[in-house]
């Protein structure tokens, strides 16, 4: 184990290969997309390449590439924006299959160029209506990046910050998605009003729609004690003598918020449900609010301790259209109430995870009435989720989003900065991981439920920087179970008895999976590859704390649970977290293939298994000294 001083590890300016460096450049922020498109495609194994002396060789479309880097945890790919080249080849034929090492070869001899974004997106193995799109969302994230850059004040260091403001104030972006900014649909002045990073307050504008086609589920309070509740009663009063004063049947309309961009953008095509006095529009009214990091999700600056309003927009970001599946809605509450129950007979979970629910869930839906097409039209448009806030459980004072933990500040420092100099490397992450990982984990093989803990999912809890719980949300899109693996199969909800699609669904489709494979996957993909694992980069580049240790403490995390006894050995050898190759999702590829139903995969190599290897090779020859391999300098990978 790696012996350190707590005050050894003081920041030191990192390699230029660090993704995590801030500029106000234009160019920088090109290079920044071009940089995690690059390192999406070689990932995801979408071309072939080599891997010699720290450079990776590859050829797209009707190009060669060179970009120096590395390959690190989970076969993460981390490039240097500042050595990134192509080169527009001949027609010379080269066999595709030696093509990468022919660039290495011929490496002095080329012509190299810095690469564009332009001539990138023109090589893509892609269509080109694929392309056209692609063009847009990445043209889009530099766009707003850039405006960013222009117009943002930034905080000089956002330690101090509460967790309100850090949603506001952390404007860095998926790390790896290279549309982590794409917003497309949103102008730059939507942008400003409607985006976290300038923490704009607004309010929600409202509708009333009659109550047959409305589908709620308030836990089991009145309608009339939900609205007084939210709204207050004097707001709840106007909204209703609104209704009143726009139809004498007011007493069949009910309440639907709607964000103030999406009524901009669904207004026409709701125009003939108005015309038919289906729906009104009552305008703005009620509390402030303000976008989360994840832009849907809105934070009640009014009453902090009311509820965050989780609400469907039309923009693509990242991967996907941020609108809500209707069938999640009203299925929320019901599996936030699962989740509790679970929590509050589990000591451990008690005392070491804060649960958010999903209490309420309002949809428009055609259930038992006469068909109305503006309500399949606008399937996913309309709707909203009610979650608890933080502050019905802690100060916000000590708790960050847990994406914070790898991002810079201005000073050039990792956030972070304070606590490892005050805990160091070692002591802080093993605590990080006993109070954030092994929570999750007790929850997947403990009690056979798997939730999607990636970054802006989970935040931590902490006092004066020392890890202290885990705090889990949003659970209604991708909380996933297999039946014979629950540990107690008689809590779980009767999907069946909240919407009629679950009937005809099939394994995989919904929350039931088919094998405790995609359980697994869920855990591994959101909490390790495409979240600790930036972590891992950063305490190596900053902190010189090997990588290698990074994942052996990880590894050892997981150990130690098993050991506890807290939970019976098959049920987590069931898991089977330590064999050597995994599947991860593809998240470009699915961009490519433009199917947004359908997951993509590939297969990546699994630092843990690494880390059980060395850990079993080390139990066998305690006698011995053990000098472990140092991995080769050249890598090939091909399809």
């Amino acid at each position: 184990m790696l012996t350190v001083n707590p005050r050894q590890y003081l920041s030191q300016q990192a390699p230029e290969i660090s993704p995590y460096k801030n500029s106000d450049s234009y160019l920088a922020e090109e290079k920044r997309v071009i940089r995690q498109l690059l390192e999406a495609l070689l990932f995801e194994h979408l071309c072939d390449y080599s891997y010699h002396d720290g450079f990776f060789y590859f050829t797209l479309g009707r190009s060669f590439y060179r970009a120096s880097g590395r390959i690190s945890g989970f076969s993460r790919i981390r490039i240097n924006a500042e050595e990134m080249f192509f080169s527009q080849r001949d027609e010379m034929h080269v066999d595709t299959k030696f093509q990468a090492q022919w660039i290495k070869d011929k490496s002095q001899s080329i012509d190299w160029q810095p690469i564009t974004l332009n001539a990138l997106i023109e090589d893509l193995p892609a269509s080109v209506a694929v392309k056209k799109k692609l063009a847009i969302e990445l043209e889009q994230t530099v766009k707003l990046c850039q405006w960013n850059n222009k117009h943002l004040n930034r905080h000089i260091s956002r330690r101090e910050l509460t967790y309100t403001q850090l949603e506001s104030a952390i404007d860095e972006g998926h790390p790896y998605h290279p549309c982590f900014k794409a917003r497309t649909g949103f102008s730059e002045l939507d942008h400003k009003l409607y985006g976290p990073e300038f923490g704009n307050n607004f309010q929600l504008h409202w509708l009333a729609i009659r109550r047959c086609y409305l589908k709620r589920r308030f836990n089991s309070v009145t309608e009339k004690i939900f609205w007084e509740t939210e709204l207050g009663e004097q707001c709840y009063q106007q909204l209703n003598t609104q209704i009143k004063n726009l139809t004498s049947d007011s007493t069949a309309f009910s309440l639907m918020p709607i964000h103030p961009w999406q009524w901009k953008f669904l207004k026409d095509k709701l125009e003939p449900a108005i015309a038919d006095g289906q729906v009104f529009y009552l305008g703005e009214a009620g509390d402030q609010y303000q976008a989360s990091i994840s832009i849907r999700t809105l934070l009640n600056i009014s009453h902090p301790e009311k509820a965050n309003i989780k609400l469907p927009l039309n923009i693509i970001n990242t991967s996907s259209l941020r609108t809500i599946e209707s069938h999640t809605i009203c299925t929320a509450p019901a599996i936030s109430n699962w989740l509790i129950q679970i929590l509050e007979s589990d000591n451990y979970l008690k005392q070491n995870m804060i649960l958010l629910a999903e209490y309420a869930g309002i949809r428009p839906t055609n259930d038992g009435t006469e068909h109305q097409e503006w309500i399949e039209n606008l399937d996913g448009q309309l709707g909203v989720i009610f979650r608890q806030s933080l502050h019905s459980y802690c100060d916000e004072k000590t708790v960050i989003p847990f994406v914070a933990l790898s991002i810079i500040e201005q000073d050039g420092s990792p956030f972070i900065e304070p606590w490892i100099a005050e805990y160091g490397c070692h002591s802080w992450l093993e605590n990080l991981l006993e109070k954030v990982i092994i929570p999750i984990w007790h929850l997947l093989v403990h009690h056979g439920i798997a939730i999607e803990a990636h970054g802006q999912n989970i935040l931590l809890q902490h006092k004066d920087g020392w890890p202290e719980k885990v705090i889990v949300r949003d659970f209604h899109e991708s909380m996933e179970y297999v039946h014979n693996y629950l540990a107690q199969p008689e809590l779980a909800p009767t999907f069946t008895d909240f919407e009629e699609e679950y009937s005809f669904g099939g394994p995989n489709q919904y929350y039931w999976m088919e094998s405790v494979e995609a359980l697994r996957e869920l855990l591994v993909d959101t909490l390790l590859v495409f979240n600790l694992s930036d972590l891992a980069v950063l305490l190596e580049d900053y902190y010189q704390f090997p990588e290698s240790e990074f994942w052996k403490s990880v590894y050892h995390s997981f150990r130690k649970y098993q050991q506890s006894n807290l939970t019976d050995q098959k049920r987590i050898a069931q898991i089977d977290l330590f064999q050597p190759e995994i599947k991860t999702e593809s998240l470009l590829d699915k961009k490519f293939r433009g199917n947004r139903e359908t997951e993509f995969h590939h297969h990546i190599r699994n630092p843990l298994a690494d880390a059980a290897l060395h850990d079993t090779q080390k139990e066998t020859s305690k006698t011995s000294i053990s000098v472990p391999a140092v991995p080769g300098k050249s890598y090939a990978y091909n399809k």
